[in-house]
């Protein structure tokens, strides 16, 4: 994604962004981990911290991020409020860390974990 000003540009890659996203995820309570996108085909892995990233997908519509989190969470703890939770910590520190408005967070609990 790209800003342009007077003095020139800045690009920040799709990478960037799920990185920052994955990290403030994965700060949230009740978060066990990242899972792999591919999560959703019957294989779950909790990521390493240093591949996060690999568990968020960022796509932009009409110059905005869309990003989509895949993540595994404790057991007991309610999920819609663990994911109300995820949602306001990322699009905060997204946008701002990027200076980019985050059109739309959906957040996939692909395992609970004891």
């Amino acid at each position: 994604m790209r800003k342009t000003n007077a003095l020139g540009y800045i690009e920040i890659s799709k990478k960037a962004i799920a990185d920052i996203a994955g990290n403030a995820t994965t700060s949230c309570y009740g978060v066990v981990g990242m899972a792999h996108k591919r999560g959703k085909d019957g294989l779950i892995e909790i990521l390493s911290p240093e591949y996060n990233s690999k568990g968020v997908g960022i796509e932009f519509e009409d110059d905005k991020i869309v990003i989509e989190l895949f993540i595994i969470v404790e057991s007991a703890i309610k999920i819609s409020t663990v994911a109300e939770n995820i949602i306001d910590t990322v699009k905060y520190r997204v946008e701002k860390q990027t200076g980019f408005k985050v059109k739309r967070i959906s957040v996939n609990v692909v395992s609970v974990r004891l």
